[in-house]
């Protein structure tokens, strides 16, 4: 009886070690690789991806016969343009620990060759001296191909991930070629192409498919099958699997102002009879067939919509969405003016580049506004902004002007500043008064000095200066217009042009009569011995006379662009009094 055990446990045990190393027929790989190759000649060292296939007849557990097709490619060596694309073909045996084992590292030598070809552009630095016939066009890239002896010596690993299956997670060779590179230096056709070794370093990872060798086994036993609705199939004795339920939102608008009303449905066909909950931001709201957001009154930001179906049958679903509820943002931008400096009285244009906020709806146009002067439509006015009367010093006074933009809304503004200058004050000039004996008119030699000499010196300076007279009498001096009377012919010795008197033009001489209205200062000009001899008789004027300072003409030069006098009276120019009719006083 025990010699019967012992014999039924070693048919057993062999049987069990036929089955352990169940040798494969033929194992196919599949593979990338990365193959270094050494310097050739003038082609320097570069390195080429690609793949690798091998096909293996095992003849037993360790001896394999091997065939090996690979390819690489490389479009530009080292910078230099190179385009080269090898393949290889090798044959050879591999040795193998057991391909019965799980873990079978492995050592193989091929032989065969390698077909080569490569180009590089004419324009590269490598090509000198190109033999191009004369007038012919240059070919964009000199090409080569070479068939030439090649030899992997190496080995690898082989992981058996089933009985089909392999990992291969390295193969690396010292792999042999002999290019017949040509000397791209050399003009194409005057040099011999030499094939040299290349000592070359590969390697490979990848797949293999093992083929044949399976144990028979026993057959599988019969079982009674049935379909579900899903399609798949089942033993009549189980339940068939739940089906998934394609479940999708379909939103009106994501992106809404407040007020908007949002609907949200779900997408597809759902199961009939499915319960639906809908939800908002987490919490459980409603089981209708659709969802209503109101946003009215929401604070903005964004909101989640989720809903969860469930049917029988059927595995629960669920969906989200989310919904952005904007606020309101008044438009935005900004205003200029140009220019941005005026002078009082000029005008500037106004600009506004605004931009709508959110929510608003379309834009209005720009309505400007200043703190000072006056706005017409998109023009400023500078000629009513106000200065301090009593500085005659350069003056700048900064004016706001203000554009708001309104939308459906509300309204949004912006502000800038204009600068408004205003002149420097020249003011006028005040020179001596002509002084007239007692009810005379007649400008004496002592006057015609103020007049012929200071006068005309400032006017022939300033041709376009004006002249104030202001002619003022005693109470008990006759006639009444004895004032005007003396400012026009202090007018006429300015401006006859003929015998000594002065060619100022009258319209530039401003007349006006005083009266017996002294309020005005006196400047007199009392010339004294010096033109006592030239006087005549009756018009010299001591200084001792007390009532001179009241029969006079007040003399006032106005420069160019300067401020006039301030009179009591409003003057008039010579020319429409008549003044030329007085002709050169004597």
């Amino acid at each position: 009886m025990t010699r019967c055990i012992r014999s039924s446990l070693l048919i057993l045990f062999c049987l069990r070690l036929l089955v352990a190393q169940d040798v494969p027929k033929a194992d196919v790989f599949f593979g990338y690789s990365f193959l270094r190759f050494n310097s050739a000649q003038t082609i320097p060292a570069f390195t080429a991806n690609g793949g690798l296939g091998t096909l293996a007849w095992d003849i037993n557990n360790h001896v394999a016969l091997e065939a090996e097709l690979g390819g690489y490619h490389n479009g530009n060596v080292n910078n230099y343009h190179f385009d080269t694309t090898t393949f290889n073909y090798l044959f050879g045996p591999r040795l193998s620990l057991g391909r019965s084992r799980t873990i079978d590292p492995y050592f193989h030598i091929l032989w065969g060759g390698q077909y080569a070809t490569t180009s590089i552009a004419s324009n590269s630095i490598l090509v000198t001296n190109p033999l191009i016939a004369p007038g012919a066009t240059p070919p964009e890239r000199y090409k080569t191909s070479t068939n030439s002896f090649a030899m992997a010596v190496g080995g690898g690993l082989d992981i058996k991930l089933s009985h089909s299956v392999v990992l291969r997670p390295i193969q690396a060779d010292y792999f042999l070629t002999r290019f017949e590179a040509p000397d791209v230096t050399q003009p194409p056709g005057t040099t011999n192409p030499r094939a040299r070794n290349q000592n070359n370093f590969r390697y490979a990872a990848g797949i293999a498919f093992n083929f044949g060798g399976e144990s028979a086994g026993p057959p599988p036993p019969r079982i009674t099958t049935k379909t579900c609705p899903d399609g798949s199939t089942v033993a009549e004795d189980q339940e068939c699997p739940k089906r998934n339920i394609s479940l999708g939102l379909t939103v009106s608008q994501s992106d809404v102002c407040a007020g908007a009303v949002v609907k949200i449905a779900p997408a597809g066909t759902l199961p009939q009879g499915a319960a639906m909950q809908w939800t908002l931001n987490g919490q459980q709201v409603n089981q209708s067939p659709e969802f209503e957001l109101a946003t009215n009154g929401r604070p903005s930001g964004s909101y989640r919509i989720g809903l969860k179906v469930a049917a029988e049958g059927f595995n629960d679903a669920s969906a989200e969405t989310a919904v952005t509820v904007r606020s309101y943002q008044p438009p935005s931008g900004s205003v200029e003016a140009s220019p941005a400096e005026v002078w009082v009285g000029e005008k500037a244009s106004l600009s506004a580049d605004f931009k709508p906020g959110q929510c608003g709806g379309p834009l209005q146009p720009a309505v400007f506004t200043a703190s000072e002067g006056v706005v017409n439509g998109s023009e400023f006015d500078s000629s009513t902004v106000a200065f301090d009367p009593s500085n005659n010093s350069e003056q700048r006074k900064a004016v706001t002007i203000t554009a708001k933009v309104s939308d459906l809304q509300g309204s949004g503004s912006a502000e800038t500043q204009i600068t408004v200058k205003k002149k420097e004050s020249i003011t006028a000039k005040r020179l001596p008064d002509v002084v007239f004996p007692v009810n005379s008119a007649r400008v004496n030699n002592c006057g015609k000095r103020v007049l012929l000499e200071e006068l005309k010196t400032y006017t022939d300076s300033d041709s376009t200066a004006t002249v104030y007279f202001v002619g003022h009498r005693t109470d008990k001096e006759s006639p009444a217009d004895l004032d005007l009377k003396r400012a026009m012919n202090a007018a006429a010795v300015t401006s006859a042009g003929k015998g000594i008197c002065s060619a100022l033009p009258a319209s530039q001489i401003f007349i006006t009569a005083a009266g017996t209205d002294q309020t005005a200062d006196f400047q007199p000009r009392f010339c004294g011995s010096s033109t006592e001899g030239a006087e005549r008789s009756g018009q010299s004027i001591k200084e001792t006379d007390d009532s001179a300072n009241l029969r006079r003409v007040e003399v006032w030069l106005v420069p160019t662009n300067g401020k006039a006098p301030a009179l009591s009276q409003e003057p008039k120019d010579a020319a429409s009094l008549g003044v030329a009719s007085l002709g050169c006083p004597r």
